[in-house]
């Protein structure tokens, strides 16, 4: 075997190109200072939560309306495997020439990663925001939020997982217009505004006059009440109007009545939801969240601080979440764990990706050499825990073996990656 030991090399990335016109022209920074950002930042997170708590209460729906109750209640596909999702609440994109063409392009204004978790029987939601800075595969380091408008769900993906350190097999997206259509469905939310609401926006097509007291709201109404930022605290109240809207529907879709509009509701996922989950797995992972029990719901930020106009994640942080959440595990585990990397020369990709989950969750890669890998990927334990060892496993999309005896320089496992790289983990029954 021709081995050559060599520093991670990272490949050269192209220019960045400019980003697609944005549905909303750019504002002047009002991000908070002081003692604003923290509550900001735990509104901002509470917002992203509901969102969750919204599409996991209306796959709820769709689970009682597309099968019958007794049936679901015998549904021979229960969970059984860890499940990890990524959740995309789209934005809308106008042309900067003309704001009657809408652009197939979008950015991401939810992004949240969700986990199912049948061993310990819950669901944790990680709101990422929308302007965490990080690395977008082939266009360097900006705000994730513009990684779909590039790449669509799959870059999305791609950047969430290397960010975290945690795959995402599954993903399910959500245009701005869904929203509207939603809120209509369920016949409108009932919201407090505190004040009279007046904007006008002429080249956004934007015109907000909402009077001050409780209101009922339609789609298009609670979509406007929740964007108005044009005051003393920016996105601070707008941010705060939001969780009210997604408070508020979320109480919708949890009346009785709201059984009278699942035509409707079921319109709204087959014209505005995209997924690459077949039906069967949405039933079961709907099925498993309506029978959590009482506090099997997690919602979970991602922890940072905010920079001058987007937000820095903490590195130390985070991973404590991620070790917490995604592998039940302590992040100092990890910490201590040090790995080498043989791959075949043509997972050049595969290695940089695969190195970059494994810094993010503080494994140490102590080198890598290029050869042959004809085989399946696999993860050697030298030493060190075998938990660790598996979730390497995860992450390189292969299986661990025995101790062979060996110290491979230092490195507790040897992660033999073959060109193939990670495959997606499936859903089984």
């Amino acid at each position: 075997m021709d081995a050559m030991t060599a520093e991670p090399v990272q490949p050269a990335q192209p220019p960045t190109p400019p980003l697609p016109p944005a549905g909303e022209r750019p504002a002047r920074s009002t991000r908070p200072r002081g003692g604003w950002a923290r509550a900001a930042r735990w509104a901002s997170y509470a917002a992203g939560g509901i969102f969750g708590l919204v599409l996991l209460a209306a796959i709820g729906l769709v689970v009682l309306y597309k099968t019958p109750l007794r049936a679901a209640l015998g549904w021979p596909y229960p969970l059984t495997e860890r499940t990890n999702v990524l959740i995309l609440g789209l934005d809308r994109t106008v042309s900067d020439q003309n704001r009657n063409i809408v652009l197939p392009i979008s950015r991401t204004d939810t992004l949240i990663a969700a986990s199912f978790d049948p061993a310990r029987r819950r669901v944790y939601l990680i709101s990422v925001p929308r302007d965490t800075r990080a690395s977008i595969p082939g266009h360097g380091t900006t705000k994730i939020n513009a990684a779909h408008a590039w790449g669509g769900a799959p870059l999305t993906t791609r950047t969430v997982q290397n960010l975290l350190g945690a795959l995402f097999p599954y993903y399910i997206e959500i245009q701005q217009r869904g929203f509207v259509r939603l809120i209509d469905a369920v016949g409108g939310v009932n919201v407090r505004i505190e004040k009279d609401l007046d904007y006008d926006d002429n080249w956004d097509g934007l015109h907000i006059h909402l009077k001050k007291g409780n209101r009922r709201l339609g789609g298009q109404s609670a979509i406007e009440f929740a964007r108005f930022r044009h005051d003393a605290l920016g996105d601070i109240g707008r941010i705060a109007r939001q969780q009210q809207v997604m408070n508020a529907l979320l109480d919708e879709l949890r009346q009785p009545r709201a059984v009278l509009h699942l035509g409707r509701i079921l319109r709204v996922f087959r014209e505005d939801i995209k997924t690459n989950l077949t039906e069967r797995e949405l039933i079961t992972l709907g099925l498993f969240g309506t029978q959590l029990p009482p506090g099997g719901l997690i919602r979970e930020t991602l922890p940072g601080r905010f920079g001058k106009e987007d937000w820095l994640p903490n590195e130390a942080q985070d991973r404590e979440l991620v070790a917490r959440v995604f592998y039940g595990v302590d992040a100092a585990v990890l910490e201590h764990t040090s790995v080498e990397i043989i791959a075949d020369a043509g997972a050049n990709g595969a290695v940089l990706d695969l190195q970059t989950r494994l810094s993010a969750l503080g494994i140490r890669v102590l080198r890598i050499r290029t050869a042959s890998v004809p085989g399946p990927t696999t993860v050697v334990i030298h030493r060190g825990d075998p938990r660790v060892a598996g979730i390497v496993a995860a992450l390189a999309g292969g299986g661990s073996v025995a101790d062979d005896g060996s110290h491979a320089g230092g490195a507790d496992l040897t992660i033999r990656l073959a060109a193939a790289g990670a495959p997606a983990i499936p859903l089984r029954p």
